[in-house]
């Protein structure tokens, strides 16, 4: 068994820091978010806020296909796998992290403080649907692009050569191609459920 199979293998603690640093980002970025939402300036502008967001993603799915739903959480998704390919990734890939955590919790904690009821079915809707699936493939792809970005920032720091065959395996690359199937594909079923009535976006 290769230092590189040894480094990410599912037998091994050796992911774990990554891990941990991606989810305190994530969580940090959560209360960050948490926190803004409560200190919105006022009602007003946040009932504003949502309904033009509502709106246009309400158009973009009638008008766009998937690709706006896609890149609405796709889009750190992309980030990360990017990042594994610099070597500030040890800093990029935790940002990205939290400005995940940031961008949910303060949607939904909006959408509560304002419409309570109505609005945590609005947040259930428009973000718990697909946060189910793309929270987990998001720390999945950003823990192997940890581990790479921390081997060429190594390698570059100390000249020493990457541990294993190289740095970016076959996997690395399969791991980001599911990733964007499975996105692909909830985002799709998301959009034909809001098409066919069954699922509709929230009008306040």
């Amino acid at each position: 068994m290769n230092k590189r199979k040894l480094a990410l293998g599912p037998g091994s603690r050796a992911w774990l820091p990554a891990f941990v640093l991606l989810a305190v980002s994530f969580l940090l970025g959560s209360a960050a978010g948490f926190v803004m939402s409560s200190g919105f300036a006022g009602e007003d502008s946040a009932s504003a806020f949502l309904k033009g967001y509502l709106l246009s993603l309400e158009g973009a799915v009638k008008s766009s296909g998937t690709g706006r739903l896609f890149w609405e959480t796709g889009a750190y998704h992309v980030a990360v796998f990017l990042l594994g390919f610099t070597v500030f990734g040890a800093i990029g890939i935790p940002a990205v992290s939290a400005l995940r955590g940031f961008t949910l919790t303060f949607a939904m904690a909006t959408l509560v403080r304002l419409y309570s009821f109505s609005g945590a079915v609005a947040g259930l809707v428009l973000l718990g649907l697909t946060a189910i699936i793309s929270v987990p493939v998001f720390f999945v792809l950003a823990v192997d692009a940890m581990w790479c970005s921390a081997q060429l920032a190594r390698t570059g720091l100390t000249g020493a050569p990457p541990a294993g065959p190289g740095i970016y395996s076959r996997a690395y690359f399969i791991k980001f191609l599911l990733a964007i199937f499975l996105l692909i594909l909830t985002s799709a079923g998301e959009r034909a459920l809001i098409l066919s009535g069954l699922l509709e976006l929230p009008v306040f």
